[in-house]
């Protein structure tokens, strides 16, 4: 049964392209977006909502952006205290501007938090009043120039690198879109209004090359290094760089990974649509199929060289092209060896799809580096009515260890915002692992054993489920008397259930069609046959007379003079008699025409007997009822053989 996740749903007043929540605070969440520059009656606008509620948003601080400029295009949360919350955004300055290289793409907003309620005894609740937003900074740090068409480059990606503590060193990148040819500029994010001056590299593409997505970890957090990966699309580029170094210059860039050719060496290849790290030697990408022929995810292990692909998942079949990816990697994390991610991964269908990700340095399978296979936990369908643009997790912050009974529930948020103007918040309840230690790490799903012990133990409890419905069966049928009793089960039963259940098993009787018209005895003599062992005679006829619906006939085989029996099917009686009486006027046709057992004379009777006894087909040795014989039909006798003497 699929898990109930609570969500929560609010509709502003303009489609939304951005979203991040505060690193130190999930119950906070800052969206933004517009109509862009001259569409009147959408404006453009940066919300902070609040999402404390599980189940319900409300809209915190609403910030009307000049409607002269183009719409947020990008976000991301850098500071946040308890008062208020620092944000970097992409907003192209107005056309006029841009066509005179004066478009400040990089703006940085405070945002202070509404101040709390305050009740006593003597004193009403205040009620809370709007915090102030002061706009910080604006900064054009690309270096592109307009193309031929004119100017159109925006702020594509706004990325930082993941927070860690407020006095912890942060790094951002920011990359071009729709430019001639993409950039990607990186700079220090430890300060509330990056500029020129807090530059630390930039990356220029090649002429119509774009970065499809980037995202930042720490490598060494003494040293204030980080580890970048991006995308091209088709390549995997990572490089290094430094808080502490400021720099317009190109750090050493690296490709580790490019998508292989077709085998037939034509049509396009699948293209990367996003990545995200899930440990600092190992990232995930959504991969989408050309021709949107579906997607899937791909876990590479950057280590090698080439990078070396450990994990694939392939994506839903509504799935035509996956949209967005983010990562949430849960705590302790890669120092300790252990560590669970949640991924989530937006689809054309307008849905989510949840899977989580288990690594663990200690296990066996060095092949795939100690991660588990990507396993699906839910799929939320039909969260939004139009595409999703932007998808996020809130930041984990695992509780002081050791825990207490006073230790509050953990959670993390996952926010998506859409073109339809809708914000959905899914809150996901993590589980303390192991569960009864004072020192857990949380998980949302709990690991379990070691996925080859796991196939194993499954394929071995499908064996003996089976093997045991089997044993049921073949024990049934023989209680029944309907199979024989290979296994005896009856005679371990209680006489008394024995005598009221069990049936005794009889061999069933061959049936008709078994008797092959070439049936045949040997050939008849004078000679009796007690000489020739039981194992040689024929059955009798009683044995081998039908249940129903037809007869035998007993003739002579000319081709060997001996006796044939076949099934026969007699016509109507009132034909028969008609047919015996006019063969009783021809001698010619006499021995031709089939007659029953009582419209024989006696002496062909008594001759027929001699002859059935000698073929083995009548028995001597028991009391044979007569009467068997009354269904038989008759032809012709087969000639005595001459004597030697004649």
């Amino acid at each position: 049964m699929a898990p109930n996740i609570p969500s929560a749903k609010i509709t502003l007043s303009c489609p939304l392209f951005a979203a991040d929540f505060d690193p130190r605070n999930h119950a906070f969440l800052l969206v933004a977006g517009g109509g862009g520059e001259g569409r009147s009656g959408v404006g453009n606008k940066i919300t902070l909502l609040n999402a404390y509620k599980r189940r319900e948003l409300s809209e915190v601080v609403d910030i009307e952006l000049s409607r002269d400029e183009d719409s947020v295009t990008s976000l991301a949360a850098a500071h946040a205290n308890d008062s208020s919350i620092v944000a970097f955004a992409g907003i192209n300055s107005s056309l006029a501007q841009q066509k005179q290289n004066k478009n400040r793409h990089l703006r940085s907003f405070q945002i202070d938090y509404p101040p709390r309620r305050e009740v006593t005894e003597s004193k009403p609740p205040r009620q809370n009043k709007p915090g102030q937003t002061i706009n910080l900074s604006q900064e054009s740090l690309f270096r592109t120039v307009a193309g031929p068409k004119g100017p159109g480059t925006y702020q594509r990606i706004t990325r930082l690198s993941p927070w860690r503590s407020e006095d912890a060193p942060r790094v951002g990148a920011i990359t071009t879109g729709l430019a001639p040819a993409g950039e990607v500029v990186f700079f220090n994010a430890s300060t509330t209004k990056p500029g020129e001056e807090d530059v630390i590299g930039r990356i220029r593409l090649d002429s119509g090359e774009e970065a499809e997505d980037i995202d930042i970890t720490e490598q060494d957090a003494d040293s204030g290094l980080f580890e970048v990966v991006y995308t091209n699309g088709t390549d995997v580029f990572i490089t290094r760089i430094s808080s502490e170094t400021r720099s317009n210059t190109a750090p050493d860039v690296k490709s580790v990974y490019s998508i292989p050719a077709n085998t037939s060496g034509k049509g396009p290849k699948p293209k990367f649509r996003a990545l995200r790290f899930v440990t600092p030697s190992t990232i995930l990408l959504l991969q989408n199929e050309p021709d949107r022929k579906g997607s899937q995810l791909v876990l590479l292990d950057l280590r090698s060289s080439p990078a070396k692909v450990l994990r694939r998942y392939k994506l839903r079949t509504s799935i035509k092209i996956g949209l967005g990816l983010d990562v949430c990697n849960l705590a302790p994390g890669p120092a300790s060896g252990i560590q669970q991610s949640i991924i989530a991964v937006s689809g054309s269908d307008q849905s989510l799809e949840i899977l989580t990700l288990n690594w663990d340095s200690r296990g066996p399978n060095s092949s795939s580096r100690g991660f588990s296979s990507l396993r699906r936990y839910l799929t939320l369908r039909d969260v939004h009515p139009f595409s999703m643009t932007r998808i996020c997790f809130s930041n984990f912050i695992p509780p002081a260890h050791p825990v207490t009974p006073e230790t509050p529930p953990q959670y993390v948020k996952l926010a998506s915002v859409s073109m339809g103007n809708t914000v959905v918040v899914h809150t996901f309840a993590l589980s303390p692992t192991p569960p009864r230690s004072r020192n857990p790490h949380y998980v949302l799903v709990r690991p379990g054993e070691n996925e080859t012990l796991t196939a194993i133990g499954s394929t071995l409890t499908a064996f003996l489920s089976i093997v045991f419905v089997i044993f049921l069966v073949q024990a049934f049928t023989e209680i029944r008397g309907v199979m024989p009793p290979y296994l005896g089960i009856s005679e371990y039963l209680p006489s008394d259930i024995r005598d009221a259940i069990a049936v005794p098993y009889n061999m069933p009787p061959l049936p008709s069609s078994s008797l092959a018209p070439s049936l045949e005895t040997l050939k008849t003599s004078n000679t009796p046959t007690e000489s020739r062992s039981e194992s040689e005679l024929h059955p009798l006829l009683r044995d081998l007379i039908p249940d129903s619906g037809s007869s035998l006939l007993i003739s002579c085989n000319p081709s060997n003079n001996a006796l044939r029996v076949e099934p026969h099917t007699p016509d109507s009686g009132s034909r028969l008699a008609e047919e015996a009486l006019e063969s009783e006027s021809d001698s010619d046709s006499h021995s031709h025409v089939p007659r029953v057992w009582t419209d024989l004379p006696a002496e062909d009777r008594l001759t027929w007997k001699t002859r059935l006894i000698n073929a083995g087909f009548w028995s001597v040795q028991e009391d044979e009822d007569e009467s068997i014989l009354e269904n038989i039909f008759f032809e012709e006798l087969c000639p005595q053989p001459q004597s030697s003497s004649d």
